[in-house]
């Protein structure tokens, strides 16, 4: 009898652990209209899903996909729809425990990694509307390791491109060391983001994660996250985005103190040793940092058959440039 007691207690102990995967196959299977929508990742919080048949490209330059539009669908736990909430001040939604899940009409440019928000439609699990946005202005935001939509947009870039977004990202190679000092107190170093790297010409753009340990405790004492580019023609470089974090302050935008001039490089400092290992990379891969570029060349709508242009999904009627910062 005790056995038997051991047995269901463990059976009951793997199918807790399991039931948010559950949940999240669950809301995958579900389709809205004729939608079907495919799993793309999860955790305690969200659940994250994209319509393939629904991405379209709808601008090339030389023959290059520069725009993609797609449907994404965001499934919450109680905790993610608490979190959305009030991250994005849905004010319509007085509890926030009736989120259920939420589609968007996003614009992708794979140029310049940034995916915009064009429409966002919350929804209860009855698939009510409980708040439907269209946003006039841009809600751009630029893909790097700390963006929320860097899931949706590694697979849907990888649908169109199949150059390998999504593999890189877990790539055990995927953060690359530029420089490590380390004296008797503390210990930094530097490290290069390979997903972001990408040529234009001879500038080489890239996100770069500073951070300082205490010695003794292991501690983090402070982390600088900076979008640099880097010339390669003549050896200078300039920030286009710097946040930074220490255990007082938390994050930190540090954008305003920005000057978009580019310096020039000093033999030996600590830039000296990031463009090198930056060109290095850069001479190794020369495939994926060149990936998705184009020739100077004429803007045109892709030709995209009337019958499969991009529809919105049923349930939203059924309910209640380059974008490189120089």
């Amino acid at each position: 009898m005790k056995k038997l007691f051991l047995i269901w207690v463990f059976f009951l102990f793997i199918f807790m652990a399991a039931a948010p995967s559950i949940i999240y196959a669950q809301a995958g299977q579900n389709t809205t209209g004729e939608t079907s929508w495919t799993w793309i990742a999860s955790d305690e919080k969200y659940g994250k899903f994209y319509a393939p048949e629904r991405v379209r490209v709808t601008a090339r330059e030389n023959d290059i996909p520069i725009c993609i539009e797609a449907w994404i669908k965001t499934a919450y736990t109680t905790a993610g729809a608490a979190e959305t909430v009030s991250a994005m001040g849905l004010k319509e939604i007085s509890n926030p425990a009736s989120l259920s899940y939420s589609l968007a009409l996003i614009e992708i440019n794979p140029q310049g990694r940034t995916l915009d928000y064009k429409q966002e439609i919350f929804y209860d699990k009855e698939g009510n509307i409980l708040v439907s946005h269209k946003y006039d202005q841009p809600r751009l935001k630029e893909i790097n390791s700390q963006s929320f939509d860097e899931n949706f947009y590694d697979a849907i870039v990888d649908q169109v491109f199949g150059q390998g977004e999504t593999a890189r990202t877990k790539a055990n190679d995927r953060w690359i060391t530029l420089w490590r000092k380390v004296d008797a107190d503390t210990a930094s170093s530097s490290t290069a983001d390979t997903t972001t790297i990408r040529k234009r010409g001879d500038d080489v753009f890239v996100w770069i994660w500073q951070e300082t340990r205490n010695n003794s405790t292991s501690a983090i004492t402070q982390i600088n996250f900076y979008k640099k580019v880097f010339s390669l023609s003549t050896y200078s470089y300039k920030i286009t985005s710097y946040s930074s974090w220490t255990p007082a302050e938390r994050w930190k935008d540090n954008n305003a103190s920005l000057t978009g001039q580019y310096a020039s490089i000093v033999p030996d400092s600590k830039e000296d040793m990031e463009i090198r290992m930056i060109k290095q990379y850069a001479d190794a891969h020369p495939d994926w940092v060149n990936r998705y570029q184009t020739a100077g060349s004429k803007i045109t709508a892709a030709n995209t058959p009337a019958e499969n242009q991009l529809q919105t999904p049923a349930a939203i009627t059924q309910g209640s440039g380059s974008a490189d910062t120089l």
